[in-house]
């Protein structure tokens, strides 16, 4: 019981934090966020697909619904971020938040 409970609340959290993320990117401005991923050889288009499934995967593991199924667009969108950005800043500055949130993404797609 404890157990579901910790994971439901890791689960939120990691909801909470993926939406934030998608409504930065509407923030800052979608064609400052397509440069960037231009700047980094990403096709532009790349952009909004990141940005919808970090904004309704964000909110998919907030309520609960379709999480299993969220979780691994979110996975693929940190295995991609360490690959293309953070592996080559290192561990500390560079990619430990996107590693553990990659595996926390994993742990919920695996969840029955």
């Amino acid at each position: 019981m404890a157990y579901e409970k910790a994971f439901a609340l890791l689960r939120i959290v990691t909801g909470i934090l993926f939406f934030i993320h998608g409504i930065a990117k509407l923030q800052r401005g979608m064609a400052a966020v397509v440069m960037t991923f231009g700047d980094l050889g990403l096709p532009g288009w790349l952009a909004y697909l990141v940005l919808i499934v970090e904004v309704i995967g964000g909110l998919a593991l907030i309520i609960g619904v379709g999480a299993r199924y969220a979780a691994w667009g979110l996975a693929a969108i940190m295995a991609g971020a360490i690959v293309t950005v953070k592996w080559v800043k290192g561990f500390v500055g560079g990619y430990e938040l996107d590693l553990i949130l990659l595996l926390v993404t994993i742990c919920v797609g695996l969840k029955r």
